[in-house]
């Protein structure tokens, strides 16, 4: 950050105050009265720095983010799950005793369970599945050979819809659904960073252009205090007239009007790119004079600017807008398939082995239940289907209505697209040919103006008509430094219509 006076000026004119001294003082640049830190930017910091610290912008970034682990998370669904059990049973009962003359028998029994099982959601919309279990029993009972046998069993299971919920496009939908929300929201991103370097650029080229036309008012309260002050020497010589001095003093005084006017209207303009570059109340820039690097363009030319066809083309492949509203027909289009799959009748696949092993020493059980020494096979077919099920057949029609309205949506946008773009190619050679008429005019306004100033010295024009010429000189001045001002930010459109801008 550098410091650098501001130009101000001393106005109005005081009573009584040397012209001389008051010119000085109209052109020499003074130190701010708050004594300000300044500020040099160009447009291109300016766009940066606004990016960089607008809020509206790191909300969308944030939001993306979260959308991104979203779409991450979602596929956790598929990861395997692992469940564990053990469970402890300590029973005692009484058995009649019709084998020892009738007398009952106190029988005592404890059981032991362990399950173990993993568990994996599969991508073709089935389930895969292995679980072992192990039993221990122990007791004195007369029935059980041994005081203590263990019990395997070993299964895996798979299950394969073949109807509702089929197969990756239903399975993986949700995760799919979520990849085109984080899209989306990574274009809404977009978009706000295109939006927010519009508004800057704007905001940057009406400041340029208000220090301009500070410069033109300057220039005019100049040439009316040059003119006052030659009225008044003619007049104090005995060759004007009271009236001359008075014309010259009425315009000099709607002049330095128009100067307050130029210096209020810096001011706000500085202000509304404070605005859009701070990222709060104390933020430093509030308390600092912005000076912009980046001047007017000293050249128009519309031979770089591409035809309205070229133009389109770039911008449906590059609007946010438009990405946005196909990404919702991909969405919609996803939710529909989704739903025409629930609404059909469940056919389920299941295919089972099992191992089942008993013996008294648990690694021999272990090992046999292992090895599959006797294995269970199954094959199991199962139908289902909801009566009526009319939640799932017009939750299918909705989703259907919803395809179509979202392609009705991006066919409107496609042709704000085209309208928007046609508009932005023919504004800028609009103001591409403004800028050369008000050049033009410029250009007569001063050869008019130095023609009436010759007639006046030869005493063949009036200082009222010199007054006129030298406010049309102004007002073409004001009108170039506008038009150029305007043919920025059409630039700044064109691009923006595109998508471009911001990348």
């Amino acid at each position: 950050m550098s410091r650098k006076v501001s130009p101000a000026v001393c106005l109005p004119i005081l009573c009584g105050m040397n012209r001389a001294l008051a010119t000085l003082l109209l052109l020499t640049p003074l130190q701010a009265q708050d004594d300000l830190p300044t500020m040099e930017l160009s447009l291109d910091q300016a766009v940066r720095l606004s990016l960089n610290k607008n809020l509206e912008l790191q909300i969308a970034e944030l939001d993306g983010e979260i959308s991104h682990f979203d779409q991450l998370g979602s596929w956790g669904a598929f990861d395997w799950v692992f469940d564990a059990s053990l469970g402890l049973t300590d029973a005692e009962r009484e058995v009649g005793g019709f084998l020892d003359g009738g007398n009952t028998l106190s029988v005592e029994s404890e059981q032991t369970d362990l399950n173990l099982s993993l568990l994996r959601p599969l991508q073709t919309g089935g389930t895969f599945s292995a679980s072992f279990n192990r039993g221990i029993s122990a007791s004195n009972s007369a029935f059980q050979n041994d005081p203590e046998q263990t019990t395997d069993t070993l299964s895996l299971v798979y299950t394969q819809p073949l109807r509702r919920g089929a197969w990756s496009e239903y399975a993986t939908s949700v995760q799919r659904e979520n990849e085109l929300l984080w899209r989306r929201q990574l274009e809404i991103v977009r978009q706000t960073r295109q939006r927010i370097a519009v508004e800057v650029s704007n905001a940057y080229w009406d400041l340029v252009s208000a220090r301009e036309q500070l410069q033109v008012a300057i220039g005019g309260v100049e040439l009316g205090i040059r003119r006052e002050e030659r009225e008044q020497a003619e007049l104090d010589a005995g060759l004007g007239t009271e009236v001359d001095v008075v014309q010259a003093q009425a315009e000099l005084a709607t002049r330095e009007e128009s100067l307050l006017q130029a210096q209020n209207a810096v001011e706000q303009r500085q202000d509304d790119l404070r605005k859009l570059l701070s990222s709060g109340e104390e933020d430093a820039l509030w308390g600092v004079q912005l000076f912009t690097t980046t001047g007017l363009p000293v050249t128009t030319s519309t031979s770089s600017v591409p035809t309205w066809t070229a133009a389109v083309a770039t911008a449906m492949e590059n609007r946010p807008e438009l990405r946005q509203r196909k990404l919702d027909v991909d969405l919609s289009q996803v939710r529909l398939a989704r739903a025409g799959s629930d609404r059909l009748s469940g056919l389920d696949l299941q295919l089972s082995v099992n191992s089942r092993s008993v013996d008294a020493s648990g690694g021999q059980a272990f090992e046999d239940t292992s090895s599959f020494e006797f294995p269970t096979y199954a094959a199991t077919l199962s139908y289902n289907v909801p009566i009526g099920n009319r939640s799932a057949r017009f939750a299918e029609r909705a989703a259907r209505t919803r395809v179509r309205s979202a392609q009705l949506e991006f066919d409107r946008s496609e042709l704000d697209v085209v309208a928007e773009v046609r508009a932005a190619v023919r504004a800028v050679k609009f103001a591409a040919e403004q800028v050369v008429a008000t050049r033009k005019s410029l250009e007569l306004a001063v050869r008019q103006l130095d023609a009436e100033e010759a007639l006046e010295d030869n005493d063949l024009s009036t200082t009222f008509q010199v007054l006129e010429f030298e406010q049309a000189k102004i007002e073409a001045e004001s009108n170039e430094k506008g038009a150029l001002a305007s043919y920025a930010k059409a630039l700044v459109a064109l691009e923006n219509a595109q998508g471009k801008l911001g990348d």
